[in-house]
This record gives structure tokens, C-alpha cells and sequence, in this order.
């Protein structure tokens, strides 16, 4: 009865071994079998199946936190360049109107309620999204000091990073980093 237990233990170990040696062979065997002409055939019809490692930043949008965007203006600015680049290409005419302010006669410019989620915490929030006619830049008002400044307890320097989720129709907003970390 030792003996069988003995047995099939080491033909336990040897059919691991036979997996490991399977496993290994397959993988020089695929290194070796992806060819300079491989890559070059790539390359012509433009894909690729090499693998990177590279790191992926969503915030197209990046900011450094200023006075005026922490103080009693109650909005934060996105440069025009940013936005245009990074927010507009992605809305529809009709949002793309209430951002730049193109109303009817019966409407005020009060801009486009957008959703914002706040990936650190987990919480969605509602902020106004236009334009801002006297710096011909963009803002994010309607709620931003409540909703970000005092409930993220953010200061000058910190770093915030937004982009808008195409998926989801918002925008994703993180504190990227901190001024100090002694507050």
C-alpha cells in the first residue's frame, strides 16, 4: 500500500514535469517563430501584435489647483485649447450649442448639465459646463466649490485630472496629487 502511494505521488510529479517542459517548449517555439518578415508585414498593414507595457493616462485634462479656481468665482477653468481638443470633438450639435452659448430667443446661456464622476470616492455629481465669454475659455460651475473644492478639501497645487467618458457620457474627475501632504 506504501508503494502505491509512493507511485503515484512521483507519477504526479512526473506529469507536472512533462506540463512544465510543454509549456516551455511552446513558448521558445512561439519567440522564435514570430519572424523579422512577421514584423515587417505588420508594420505594411499597419497593425501590430507586439505587446507594451505602457502606461495609459485617461486625463487628457491635467490641472494644477489656482486661487481662482478654489476661490469666491466659484468655477474652474479649462483652458480653450483643452477643451476643444479634448471635451467638444465628443459632443453632440445640440450640447455642443449650450456649451458655446447658441440660444433661442425664450433661453439664457446657463450652459450644459453635465455629470461628473468622482473616481477616488466613488460619487456622482452634477456640474454646469460652458463657456466663458470674457477670457474665451471654459468653465465648470454650478456646484464645483461645494461638490470639489471644500468636499475634496482641495489648496493651491494640488493636481486634478478630468477627461469625458465617451462610454458613459460624463466626465471622470481624480485628485492626481497632492500640494503637501500635512494639511
Amino acid at each position: 500500500m506504501e508503494k502505491q502511494g509512493w507511485n503515484q505521488s512521483r507519477n504526479k510529479e512526473s506529469a507536472e514535469e512533462m506540463e512544465r517542459s510543454r509549456v516551455a517548449f511552446n513558448l521558445r517555439r512561439m519567440r522564435t517563430s514570430y519572424t523579422m518578415g512577421d514584423l515587417l508585414e505588420e508594420r505594411s498593414r499597419g497593425v501590430s501584435t507586439e505587446l507594451s507595457l505602457s502606461h495609459y493616462d485617461p486625463f487628457t485634462i491635467k490641472k494644477k489647483m489656482k486661487p481662482s479656481d478654489l476661490g469666491n468665482l466659484c468655477r474652474l477653468l479649462v483652458p480653450s485649447d483643452l477643451a476643444e481638443k479634448h471635451i467638444l470633438p465628443f459632443l453632440n450639435t445640440a450640447q455642443a450649442d449650450q456649451v458655446a452659448g447658441v440660444v433661442s430667443r425664450q433661453e439664457t446661456n446657463r450652459g450644459l448639465k453635465v455629470r461628473v464622476w468622482d473616481v477616488n470616492t466613488g460619487s456622482m455629481h452634477r456640474l454646469v459646463f460652458k463657456r466663458w465669454s470674457t477670457s474665451r475659455s471654459y468653465i465648470f460651475n454650478d456646484g464645483w466649490t461645494k461638490d470639489f473644492v471644500k468636499r475634496r478639501n482641495l489648496a493651491e497645487g494640488d493636481e486634478i485630472g478630468i477627461y469625458w467618458d465617451k462610454d458613459q457620457s460624463r466626465f471622470t474627475f481624480s485628485v492626481l496629487s497632492r500640494a503637501c501632504l500635512a494639511r
